[in-house]
């Protein structure tokens, strides 16, 4: 478990996206481009395995109660088994279904379309991920949430849609993602 403690959440990663010290995928890397840029279904099924077990790793909620996991909304589909979903979606899918809470894909929306973060340069991918206007429902008030998102570099999505979560009630938000890469 990683902290981005600017963000005030706690991060359980799969892994790494690249080697230390090179420019070469991990395994974990590789599955990850496959299911996310190259639309490989089962690379998608095989990540969504391995990161179900981050079920395990989660921490208890302090009273006790059950988790949300929650999907960081994505305008991407990748195909999987079951028809179009996000990445993101089929990881959320997997760790709930590990027994990591409920699935809720409508706790948080989405209202504007912006580009893939890998394309904006890092001192700018705050404000863009702030530009997504992400809203979470009023069902996060007094939950404990988990966050599921494919890679994450400087946390500026995760950030943004924890700060929606906290602002609509969440008693805790916490992030599970499959890759951390590095800026190159």
């Amino acid at each position: 478990m990683r902290s981005l403690a600017t963000l005030g959440v706690e991060l359980y990663l799969l892994g790494d996206y690249w080697q230390p010290d090179c420019d070469e995928r991990t395994d974990i890397g590789r599955l990850v481009h496959r299911a996310k840029d190259q639309g490989e279904a089962a690379a998608a099924g095989e990540l969504a395995v391995r990161f179900a077990g981050l079920a395990e790793a989660l921490a208890d909620t302090a009273d006790g109660s059950e988790r949300l996991v929650v999907p960081v909304p994505s305008t991407l589909p990748v195909a999987d088994a079951v028809g179009e979903l996000a990445l993101v979606d089929v990881l959320a899918r997997g760790l709930a279904g590990a027994g990591a809470g409920e699935l809720r894909r409508d706790l948080v929306v989405r209202t504007a379309a912006t580009p893939r973060l890998r394309h904006v340069e890092p001192q700018h991918r705050t404000e863009t991920a702030a530009a997504a206007g992400y809203r979470a429902s009023d069902a996060a008030a007094g939950r404990h949430v988990v966050v599921v998102d494919d890679v994450i570099l400087t946390g500026a999505t995760v950030g943004a849609v924890a700060a929606c979560l906290r602002d609509a009630g969440a008693t805790s938000v916490t992030a599970a993602v499959a890759a951390a890469t590095r800026r190159h």
